[in-house]
């Protein structure tokens, strides 16, 4: 947790950088599309604010007024986020038609080129380091705050792009066409990039109301289960695999009948813990409950 407490620290004082530069910038040369990136970069910083107050809250042990821990808040911070995310592209998107029904905004090409330059790459060192980051710890946090980075990175080359394009039609005879250059690439950009926040939302909409698990995991402790039901000749077993943020809760029923081999507790907990061993490399704090019974109402 420390590790990822600082990984949102260097990604707030990123954010705050090209959140200053970008409306600065933005706002000195006119251009719509660089004020785009530098309010994108001051909302990722508020997000990476609140995320860096919920990661220390999570971390703060309180069994006693959540006795089923506080992971649920991770895919509810990231579905936040990509709300904000959703509604600022709407808000962007609405702004640019405007500027070309009121025809259009000129740019100084030269300093917004060289914004964009240093934009592309200063995010994308940054994208990179979190993405490698956010890998090691498997933090659903650390990795919204990666996808983040890779907006803004794509942001600023769609920038660089449409003002090299800009540069190369400002001495043609389409010269007339530069001042809508700038709205347009906002347009462009804003319907691409809803397409990251909603998919996210989805994704953890789903960890939210707890729906199963991926197919992968699903998969596997299915098979470690009916070969437990098998062994020990068990009438049947019911397997519930869901995850939320960095955890998977794993509920598992044994149904006995009058053939079934367990004899004692101490074979019960030895099922636990083949269990508990055989899904170890499965990288998600694991919440693991293996009950037994003879009546199937109690597992259904």
């Amino acid at each position: 947790m420390k590790t990822e407490n600082k990984l949102l620290k260097f990604s707030a004082a990123g954010g705050l950088f090209f959140a200053l530069v970008g409306i600065g910038w933005g706002l000195f040369i006119d251009s719509e599309m660089i004020m785009f990136d530098g309010v994108y970069s001051l909302i990722s910083l508020f997000l990476s604010i609140i995320s860096i107050v919920i990661c220390k809250f999570i971390a703060k042990n309180d069994k006693v007024n959540f006795p089923f821990g506080k992971k649920a808040l991770e895919p509810m911070v990231v579905a936040f986020k990509s709300i904000v995310l959703i509604i600022m592209c709407f808000i962007t998107l609405s702004n640019a038609i405007k500027t070309i029904r009121t025809g259009g905004n000129p740019v100084d090409t030269g300093f917004a080129l060289i914004y964009a330059i240093l934009s592309v790459i200063g995010c994308g060192l940054i994208y990179s380091y979190m993405k490698s980051k956010g890998q090691k710890l498997n933090s659903d946090i650390i990795k919204a705050e990666s996808s983040q980075w890779l907006m803004d990175t794509a942001i600023s080359a769609g920038v660089l792009l449409g003002f090299i394009i800009l540069l190369i039609i400002k001495n043609t005879k389409l010269y007339y066409l530069t001042i809508y250059i700038d709205p347009v690439m906002v347009i462009i950009t804003s319907i691409i990039f809803l397409k990251v926040p909603i998919s996210q939302f989805i994704r953890v909409f789903k960890e939210i109301i707890l729906v199963k698990a991926n197919d992968e995991i699903n998969d596997e402790i299915y098979v470690i289960v009916k070969d437990i039901q098998k062994e020990y000749n068990f009438e049947d077993s019911i397997t519930r695999v869901s995850k939320m943020g960095s955890s998977l809760r794993i509920e598992i029923d044994f149904i006995f009948n009058g053939e079934s081999k367990m004899e004692s507790l101490e074979e019960m907990d030895k099922v636990r813990e083949k269990i508990d061993k055989e899904t170890n490399h499965i990288k998600y704090e694991k919440w693991l409950n293996v009950s037994f019974t003879g009546n199937k109402k109690w597992a259904i």
